[in-house]
């Protein structure tokens, strides 16, 4: 069953005495953190009662969780949704990092680079982390002028390669 659930945060620590949650977001999508909407702790559905912004990432308070001591022993811990569900919040042109994870790179002639095994978080935009059995790692910037069709359904990616990337050496 976690198999079908993704990662949308991780709770960093707790702030004030009713159990307010200091959770990193690792959703693009701001309106996953709206109250009303339910995530997963500990596998146990939980609806977010009010959520605020501060310095540090988001403070979200969870139906059931009221005091600092129950906050304090989620620390760690991950909020999740059901993966059909995150579906319903991507939209065109991006993707969930589970989604890219394992896809087959292929460049402009559908010559296969290898499959992505790694996503690196840079700020400005992820790096696609290719790998294969023949050559080192190539790194490919997660950028419309490079990445061309993602197919979630074949997993494979269709990309062009920039001026420049040698990926045979």
């Amino acid at each position: 069953m976690d198999d079908d659930l993704v990662t949308v945060g991780i709770i960093r620590g707790v702030r004030g005495l009713r159990g307010q949650l200091r959770v990193e977001s690792l959703s693009d999508f701001p309106q996953r953190f709206l109250k009303g909407q339910s995530l997963q702790l500990n596998g146990l559905l939980r609806v977010i009662v009010n959520v605020s912004n501060d310095k540090k990432g988001l403070i979200v308070e969870l139906g059931g969780i009221d005091s600092r001591e129950a906050a304090e022993k989620y620390r760690g811990c991950e909020l999740k949704i059901d993966s059909q569900e995150s579906g319903n919040l991507n939209s065109e042109n991006s993707y969930f990092h589970h989604e890219i994870i394992g896809m087959v790179v292929l460049d402009e002639n559908n010559t296969e680079l290898g499959a992505v095994k790694e996503i690196i978080e840079t700020g400005a935009n992820d790096v696609y982390v290719v790998s294969n059995s023949i050559d080192k790692d190539i790194l490919i910037p997660a950028i419309s002028s490079v990445v061309g069709e993602v197919c979630v359904g074949s997993k494979t990616m269709k990309i062009t390669l920039p001026k420049g990337l040698n990926t045979r050496n």
